[in-house]
């Protein structure tokens, strides 16, 4: 089946508060994340998250899906976790993952990304989140 891809990223600088995230690298306003009109369901999403550990701690990263696009509610799916006993203010290396979902969507609808970081605040947790949608 033919796939469409949208794509959001961001950085989650406070422990337990939704971040949205609402930029697309170089564009600073991409605008609304719109469910593709041809879409039939959100199958995946391809995510990312990345510390810098400017505290020492362990954390969870969590991206939350929301908005009038995703009819039956949030959706919300645990990316990454981690943790170090130093202080480093070092940074680590994640590659993307590949997350399968089977989500009733609504076509031209927004869908809202959020980054959270949980667990101890470890300084930053940088977010990438693309959102994969089976289209007809």
């Amino acid at each position: 089946m033919p796939r469409q891809y949208r794509t959001r990223e961001g950085e989650a600088t406070a422990l337990d508060t939704k971040t949205q995230l609402t930029t697309l690298g170089s564009e600073a306003a991409p605008g609304p994340l719109m469910v593709p009109q041809k879409a039939t369901r959100l199958i995946g999403i391809l995510a990312v998250a990345m510390e810098n550990f400017a505290a020492a701690g362990s954390f969870s990263a969590i991206v939350r899906l929301e908005g009038p696009g995703l009819p039956k509610g949030p959706e919300v799916i645990a990316i990454n976790a981690g943790g170090y006993n130093i202080t480093t203010g070092g940074q680590c290396a994640v590659c993307a993952q590949f997350f399968p979902l089977d989500v009733e969507i609504t076509p031209g609808q927004e869908i809202l990304i959020f980054g959270e970081m949980c667990g101890v605040d470890v300084g930053q947790v940088s977010f990438g989140v693309t959102l994969i949608f089976e289209t007809s």
